[in-house]
């Protein structure tokens, strides 16, 4: 992992302990601490583990990051901004250039508000965007970036890098970043009537468990049906039940819950 940081001087520094990744840091706060850990462990795994290095990366994609733009970006960075967050087009913006140790112009980018403020210089704005596209949009440059140049950690991304991270893949390879996600439905029905011995049996074993209620439904999916078994209970609750193979036992929550509860009658209420 080769990290270089940029020559700028920082007119302002943030206080000690800023770059504790349990100091809040807004509405990155979440992002920020994720890509610090997986850069620590990208960092200790260096020429070890590719899959440290690799899961860096995709937290970076799915992370909020931050570009630099002029004191008087006005209306036009503003517009962009809206227009990058909702839609998928490739989005210009004017941002903030620096320049490498060799004195090379490089583009900037930061994973939170104090590593921003330990390089801008004074009256800096910002543009908090979406990964795909802070990658999209420097990938478009051609020029290598420096993420956090004055810390905590400074990384160098190359411009090959940044075009295989703008196109979604892992960087020397044609490994896709992110995996596709599938949807499924859950389409919940009423059990026959062979249910009501075994809701007979359950009743004398879930009572004084800590179960507040119980419900028995048939779920189906496109695997097939499957009897399900909807506990609720207060934390802390344990039971354990005796139910027929190919049953599932679930602790049942929102909004799973308000589902059972609109198709069913609990057949045990403590």
């Amino acid at each position: 992992m080769t990290s270089r940081s940029s020559d700028a001087v920082p007119q302002s520094a943030p206080a000690p302990g800023s770059h504790d990744r349990g100091t809040p840091t807004g509405s990155l706060e979440l992002s920020a601490a994720t890509l610090f850990e997986t850069m620590i462990a990208a960092r200790d795994a260096e020429g070890t583990d590719s899959g440290a290095l690799h899961e860096f990366y995709r937290a970076l994609m799915q992370s909020t990051l931050l570009l630099p733009v002029p004191p008087d970006h006005g209306e036009d960075a503003k517009r962009a901004l809206a227009s990058a967050v909702n839609d998928d087009a490739e989005v210009e913006i004017s941002v903030m250039l620096a320049r490498d140790p060799d004195g090379q112009p490089t583009s900037v980018l930061f994973a939170s508000f104090a590593s921003l403020s330990a390089w801008a210089p004074s009256g800096t704005g910002n543009l908090p965007l979406p990964g795909r596209i802070v990658f999209g949009n420097l990938a478009a440059s051609g020029l290598p970036a420096i993420m956090d140049p004055a810390g905590p950690i400074p990384y160098r991304f190359e411009p090959d890098e940044l075009a295989a991270l703008a196109a979604g893949r892992v960087p020397g390879s044609d490994e896709p970043l992110l995996q596709p996600t599938t949807r499924s439905s859950l389409r919940l029905r009423l059990p026959g009537p062979d249910s009501l011995p075994l809701e007979s049996s359950l009743t004398d074993t879930l009572r004084g468990s800590g179960v507040t209620e119980a419900y028995l439904v048939l779920s189906e999916t496109d695997m097939g049906s499957r009897l399900m078994l909807g506990l609720v209970g207060d934390e802390g609750a344990a039971v354990t039940v005796d139910v027929p193979e190919g049953t599932d036992v679930v602790w049942l929550e929102e909004p799973l819950l308000s589902s059972v509860r609109a198709l069913v009658q609990p057949f045990f209420a403590a």
